[in-house]
């Protein structure tokens, strides 16, 4: 299924939204440690214990816009942006389970490549390297420019082959997408 541009909308976190973004951010990082072999209790803490922290990092970050994805007004993401004067950095997007593979990722990202083509900066990101939203970024454009043991490093650079300016006609991505006052 292929999610309409106009059904998705963001707004941003507030304080009753933490129910839903502790919940948010076990779904899309619980899997990883499941592999490790420990038990639901533990992965339950230790995420809410991981959560915490990248709360506290991000509220460190004047920049940084905090999202919720909306799908027809009903909250299915999160996405965390910060905008600077010489790039827009994708800091954390993540998905309920039952809206990956289905096109919301993509357009997100989309909406971000139309707000820094404009602009002409790069849109940079971290991901997993065993992430499967690497190939998606590739086909988008992005390229890896450095890598830890874990990560890869991305950038996208308007003009570039995965631009949505260089793949012909298609239906306009609204701009605006990130409060830059955030």
């Amino acid at each position: 299924m292929k999610i309409a541009d106009e059904s998705i909308a963001l707004r941003p976190v507030d304080e009753t939204d933490e129910d839903f973004l502790i919940e948010l951010y076990k779904s899309s990082r619980g899997d990883d440690l499941r592999g490790l072999g420990w038990d639901e209790d533990r992965i339950s803490e230790f995420l809410e214990m991981q959560y915490v922290a990248q709360r506290n990092l991000q509220d460190d970050h004047e920049h940084t816009s905090d999202q919720l994805v909306l799908m027809s007004g009903k909250p299915i993401g999160r996405l965390s942006v910060a905008t600077r004067a010489d790039e827009i950095r994708c800091v954390d997007l993540a998905l309920l389970a039952d809206y990956r593979n289905q096109g919301v990722g993509t357009l997100l990202i989309q909406r971000l490549q139309e707000q820094a083509r404009p602009a002409n900066i790069p849109l940079r990101l971290q991901v997993l390297r065993f992430n499967r939203a690497v190939n998606l970024l590739e086909r988008l454009g992005f390229r890896r420019t450095s890598e830890t043991g874990s990560h890869f490093q991305m950038e996208w650079l308007p003009g570039s082959v995965g631009s949505p300016a260089n793949r012909g006609p298609r239906a306009a991505i609204p701009r605006g997408v990130v409060d830059t006052e955030g």
